[in-house]
């Protein structure tokens, strides 16, 4: 340990009870600090405050919650009760509410101030909520009286020893001046672009400690706020472990024949092609080998279903059913209609951790890609996951489809930058020849290891996939078959 880091403070931290929150404000907010939480109408400000409320009740702590020309108490608790972390047992015991316009109105900024120091005493509170801020800033006489209430709130907070937030929905360009003078701002939105919306999380000011920079996407369900940390600010900066010598096979015999050496452990391989060509099958192979060798398995899926797949996959002689009912497999399906990066990656790593994964399958990153509201951080992004992936160990298989079915030319999309993540790359087409469609298979890189790099007929029949010797069609073919990468127009 350093000296620094020797003499640093430790500071008490409050946990908030909002899912991956404490993690982005360094373990939660400082206690006896005050903090500002800032959101439009319908940003999530209540819902946050209150379930911070009932996570401290839960450990034993006092709650106030005090409102400003806001709605109804009873109003409030009625919206409430639908919410997983809403306990009526907690009230009025542990969580208080009273409201403080009518003080406010009467007797202004100091009379509230007298308002809020006498219910804490009396209660014997942990916690302060003052749900209304922009009605005590509109009441006040000047921006200096305004200054002097937040700065005797925190004068009180340090004595008292209770931790205080305050919830505005000021929002606009620029922070009040006002504002500086607390220990943390937080801000909630709400992003739209086309007919797309979404909720983000920044932290504009923590004092204490460092936090995570930039948005961070939330979701507001029945457990009430979800916060999903952004994983490029997640991942670690040190290098993964060294896997050694380690090799893994695709249980595809004629294709482990093209890879005698196997593909490196803890690699990415990128499988692309168009629909239909069997990348989803190539993928289940790479599971089930596994699952023949007594390995955690984990596949992601934004397009099949988990009983179609099985279904799919059982029609070709692979027999995942068993591991999935025994827990050596596990499923996990995505709507592809609005793709949340941070969501899916959370969620698959969360069972990585869990359950040691050493094989996985991400079965159409083209959904990702396509309808995420945040195409800039895809190549950022999976350059964070897939370094994560290997921190953990994990072989990774990803397909990614192509626009054209068959044809002369194959587009490849390099310019999404997912390619440059991947060690491997594995190009998977289709061929109109003698009336009829074929299936080829070409390997394009294979980083540390030798590979047979000629075009293989991929074949898949009721005993599984098969990769022919090597294809040799017509010189004619040849010219007019040949795949198009950018930039290569011969």
């Amino acid at each position: 340990m350093s000296p620094s880091e020797q003499h640093s403070p430790v500071f008490e931290r409050i946990a908030t009870g909002v899912p991956g929150l404490d993690p982005i404000l360094g373990g939660g907010l400082v206690a006896s600090g005050v903090y500002i939480v800032v959101g439009e109408p319908g940003a999530g400000k209540t819902i946050f405050a209150n379930q911070l409320c009932y996570s401290q009740a839960q450990q034993g702590t006092r709650c106030l919650y005090v409102t400003l020309l806001a709605e109804s108490h009873s109003r409030m608790l009625s919206n409430l009760r639908s919410m997983a972390f809403f306990d009526a047992s907690q009230l009025p015991q542990r969580i208080y509410y009273v409201s403080g316009f009518r003080m406010l109105e009467e007797q202004g900024l100091p009379g509230l101030l007298e308002l809020l120091r006498r219910e804490m005493r009396n209660h014997g509170a942990g916690i302060l909520v003052l749900d209304g801020l922009v009605q005590a800033q509109e009441a006040a006489g000047s921006s200096r009286d305004f200054k002097k209430f937040i700065h005797e709130l925190q004068v009180s907070a340090g004595l008292s020893r209770f931790t205080a937030l305050l919830l505005t929905s000021s929002v606009g360009p620029t922070v009040h001046p006002e504002y500086t003078m607390v220990d943390g701002i937080l801000e909630l939105r709400e992003r739209t672009a086309a007919m797309r919306s979404w909720r983000e999380l920044q932290v504009r000011k923590f004092r204490g400690s460092a936090s995570l920079n930039g948005s961070h996407h939330f979701r507001i369900s029945e457990a009430g706020l979800e916060v999903f940390p952004r994983l490029e600010t997640m991942v670690s900066r040190a290098q993964p472990p060294d896997w050694g010598t380690q090799r893994v096979r695709f249980g595809v015999p004629t294709l482990d024949a093209m890879i005698p050496e196997g593909i490196a452990a803890a690699s990415t391989t990128l499988v692309m092609g168009p629909p239909g060509c069997g990348k989803t099958l190539l993928g289940a192979s790479h599971l089930a080998e596994g699952i023949r060798l007594g390995e955690p398995c984990l596949m992601v899926s934004f397009y099949e279903g988990p009983d179609r797949l099985l279904h799919k996959t059982a029609n070709v002689g692979l027999s995942l059913g068993g591991a999935v009912k025994e827990g050596r497999l596990v499923l996990q399906w995505n709507m592809p209609a609005e793709c949340n990066l941070d969501l899916v990656a959370h969620t698959m790593l969360e069972d990585v951790r869990k359950r040691g994964v050493k094989r996985l399958f991400v079965d159409g990153l083209s959904a990702m890609v396509e309808t995420t509201n945040e195409p800039a951080r895809i190549s950022p992004f999976f350059a964070a996951l897939t370094q994560e992936l290997r921190r953990h160990g994990v072989t990774t298989v990803f397909t990614l489809e192509t626009p054209r079915l068959f044809g002369p030319e194959m587009d490849v999309p390099l310019g999404t930058g997912l390619s440059g993540v991947a060690e491997n790359l594995l190009f998977m087409r289709h061929l109109e020849l003698n009336g009829r469609l074929r299936r080829l298979l070409s390997i394009f890189k294979l980083r540390d290891a030798d590979y047979d790099p000629t075009l293989r007929e991929f074949l898949i029949t009721s005993q599984g996939i098969e990769i022919q010797p090597p294809f040799q069609p017509s010189p004619e073919l040849l010219l007019t078959g040949i795949a198009r990468f950018p930039g290569n127009h011969s």
